[in-house]
């Protein structure tokens, strides 16, 4: 990124998903929230109230989200609690998860029983190698820094969005290196305050954890 001015966003990733739950790859594919998933935003837009409070009081938020159906739910489940109208939340393809082509519906177990060549390719080559059909990291992070870009600084944004995406994002936002955004690993209820180029986790508190049940094993993608 360059040394210009950044928008505030306040970063929010999706809840929990079927197939999160049996490890499977999304990317352009859709299974719904589990219900866990549905108690996840819950639990995200209480924790993130205040925070959405003071960039409410700034002045108009503008609310942005994957057009993926998982996020759009997500969307729904923030608008119906913080009061606001789920039509505020307009899609964005550039923040749509990584497309994995071939590998989408499969486990990185079953891709490296199945296509181990592939598997291994990608292994050697994290960011420039790209799945059959789908997209390299490196094409995703070109695609989510010209949407950086482009996003206006007039106005802080609510942006709900994919883990991919999300440790992009973050990482761009912060001028982190590949490595360590290849470390970054982020369960559906990470949210991220990201202000004059700094990235600040809103943890999650314990209490918040037991008031909506959740369930406490943090599933998050490892590619």
């Amino acid at each position: 990124m360059s040394e210009t001015k950044l928008p505030t966003i306040l970063l929010i990733r999706h809840g929990e998903t079927q197939w999160n739950i049996e490890g499977r790859l999304q990317g352009g594919q859709d299974t719904p929230l589990t219900l866990n998933g549905f108690r996840q935003i819950c639990a995200v837009a209480e924790n993130t109230r205040d925070i959405w409070t003071k960039l409410s009081a700034t002045g108009t938020v503008s609310y942005i989200s994957s057009p993926l159906g998982r996020a759009r739910q997500t969307a729904s489940i923030l608008a119906d609690s913080w009061g606001i109208r789920y039509s505020e939340f307009q899609s964005h393809d550039a923040i749509a998860e990584r497309n994995y082509g071939a590998w989408e519906g499969m486990t990185l177990s079953e891709v490296s029983r199945t296509r181990p060549a592939e598997f291994g390719a990608h292994q050697r080559d994290l960011w420039d190698y790209q799945v059959p059909g789908g997209e390299s990291k490196s094409q995703l992070c070109a695609r989510i820094e010209r949407w950086l870009a482009r996003l206006s600084t007039d106005q802080p944004h609510v942006v709900v969005t994919h883990s991919g995406c999300f440790r992009l994002i973050r990482g761009l936002y912060v001028r982190a290196s590949k490595t360590e955004m290849d470390a970054y690993r982020e369960p559906q209820t990470t949210s991220y305050l990201l202000s004059d180029s700094n990235a600040r986790e809103c943890v999650m508190p314990i209490e918040l954890t037991k008031r909506f049940d959740l369930n406490s094993k943090a599933l998050t993608v490892q590619i």
